[in-house]
């Protein structure tokens, strides 16, 4: 999604970047460290709503934007809700000359705010399909997983070391919408109750691994989603005692690898415990995480 080297995107990117290195984040405020964090976030806002409204197509600078939110999490993932928080306030602040697709000012930033998470966070899509100059092929018992033919690996090394790299880069985009989707709904920054059923349906299918075209990248994705809003989603009590059951049951299944079952743990304990909506730097703490 969008392009690394393009000057709004460079722009937002290092808008983020200093909001996110700022060396204030995080330490105790007047009355909290939150309070510290919210004014990195509205200091933040001014500059990217500033240079939204100055760019020649500010319609193009917003998707930029987005893209540099899967840049940036991509490098630091923690970051995420100060990115997303940063785009509201943001949009908030934009005068009606910025216009796009779904409208002006805030609406204009918004919809495409809610374009992205419905659009990036809704399915694992792997790479594209291979081709006769592209070696390797999706695994039919875990479609996020690439098959290579030893031949492959000892004539097309560079191929290979090329594709893994590219479903690398997948899984990783795709672990980020994911929470950026769970925390979306946790922040409380779309609609009330949209796509509640929706994300519990994304749940149940990442949970049944005998179905056709399951994927450890689903399972993961619908874990991370999850453990961030499983509060705020307030399923039922059936519902969670189901998924318990499910998470259980993945434990002792030898079908599933050992990070399946590393995030099927985080997530029995978030559910058992609360549920809980953990925050991007919860989720993504380096002691806990098997990407």
């Amino acid at each position: 999604m969008g392009d690394p080297n393009h000057p709004y995107q460079i722009d937002a990117f290092n808008i983020f970047q200093t909001a996110w290195l700022d060396p204030q984040h995080g330490k105790r405020g007047p009355s909290s460290p939150q309070a510290t964090t919210d004014d990195i976030v509205d200091k933040a806002a001014e500059m990217l709503s500033a240079a939204t409204a100055a760019s020649e197509n500010p319609g193009s600078f917003l998707y930029s934007t987005l893209s540099a939110i899967v840049d940036h999490g991509s490098q630091s993932p923690a970051s995420l809700d100060l990115m997303l928080q940063t785009y509201i306030r943001a949009a908030n602040k934009l005068p009606a000359s910025v216009t796009s697709d779904y409208g002006k000012g805030s609406e204009a930033a918004i919809g495409e705010l809610n374009w992205w998470i419905t659009e990036e966070a809704d399915l694992f899509n792997p790479p594209l399909p291979p081709t006769l100059e592209t070696p390797g092929k999706t695994f039919a018992g875990d479609s996020s997983n690439p098959l290579f033919q030893e031949n492959d690996v000892k004539e097309r090394l560079d191929g290979v070391l090329d594709r893994t790299q590219e479903w690398r880069k997948e899984r990783v985009r795709w672990t980020l919408m994911s929470a950026a989707k769970g925390r979306y709904y946790a922040l409380e920054l779309g609609k009330a109750n949209e796509g509640k059923n929706a994300m519990a349906a994304q749940v149940d299918a990442a949970f049944n691994i005998g179905a056709e075209g399951w994927s450890e990248a689903q399972l993961v994705g619908a874990a991370i989603m999850l453990r961030s809003c499983a509060k705020s989603l307030a399923a039922d009590s059936n519902k969670v005692k189901e998924w318990v059951g499910n998470l259980e049951a993945l434990l002792w299944c030898e079908r599933v690898s050992f990070t399946a079952k590393s995030h099927s743990e985080l997530l029995l304990r978030n559910l058992r415990s609360g549920p809980n909506d953990e925050t991007s730097e919860q989720i993504f703490q380096l002691k806990d995480w098997l990407f």
